[in-house]
């Protein structure tokens, strides 16, 4: 299937970037969101939203990944780049040190949003991309030619959060999302896939921006 592209936010066109086999799809969907306030050709460092969401997390452990209102408190503040606060391969140990004062940050006030396609789109219209929390399917870990097969049963505990970037329509008019997804350069297209409009509609269960 060939999606024809009608919108690409910026972010569209950076590399991939990659979380490893940390918890942390929620820190690297608010540093897409984050990016447009940023020097250019910077990127914005998800380790900071996340380890500071992780020092609001009573009882803290690592490997619990952190909630989407805390990451949302923390990247609200912005975030230094990433040079200034690289990710880590490995989980903090608990307890985990604030982040250091100083450093320069880029972002603004982020908060939930309506979460239905024709909101999303218009989002993105207005140059805003938006986050998104999801249910995912089996479909979405090998995305066919870059686009992700719908599917209606959703995996069992499996929710993800990526950015979407762009829009664009099928031959048939059928309208897609496309997003950004943190799992590296390997995953669809360089990192990169079409979400089909239905997928929005049935699988995704709160998005965010600003």
């Amino acid at each position: 299937m060939i999606i024809k592209e009608e919108i690409a936010l910026p972010q569209a066109n950076n590399a991939a970037r990659d979380q490893g086999q940390r918890p942390t799809c929620i820190a690297f969907a608010l540093s897409e969101l984050n990016l447009r306030f940023a020097p250019q050709s910077e990127v914005l460092s998800p380790e900071y939203v996340y380890q500071g969401a992780a020092t609001l997390t009573s009882n803290w452990a690592s490997g619990d990944g952190v909630s989407l209102g805390l990451a949302l408190q923390v990247a609200s503040f912005g975030q230094p780049t990433e040079q200034d606060f690289p990710y880590q391969a490995t989980e903090p140990s608990p307890p985990v040190s604030l982040p250091p004062v100083g450093l320069r940050l880029y972002g603004r006030a982020l908060d939930l949003l309506p979460h239905d396609p024709d909101s999303i789109a218009d989002a993105i219209r207005r140059n805003l991309p938006v986050g998104i929390g999801m249910r995912l399917t089996q479909s979405f870990f090998i995305p066919a030619s870059g686009v992700v097969t719908f599917e209606q049963l959703p995996l069992s505990n499996a929710l993800h959060a990526v950015a979407v970037v762009g829009l664009g329509r099928a031959d048939d008019g059928a309208p897609y999302f496309r997003i950004r997804n943190s799992w590296g350069d390997k995953w669809g297209a360089h990192g990169q896939a079409w979400l089909p409009e239905i997928y929005i509609r049935e699988h995704v269960i709160c998005a965010f921006g600003g």
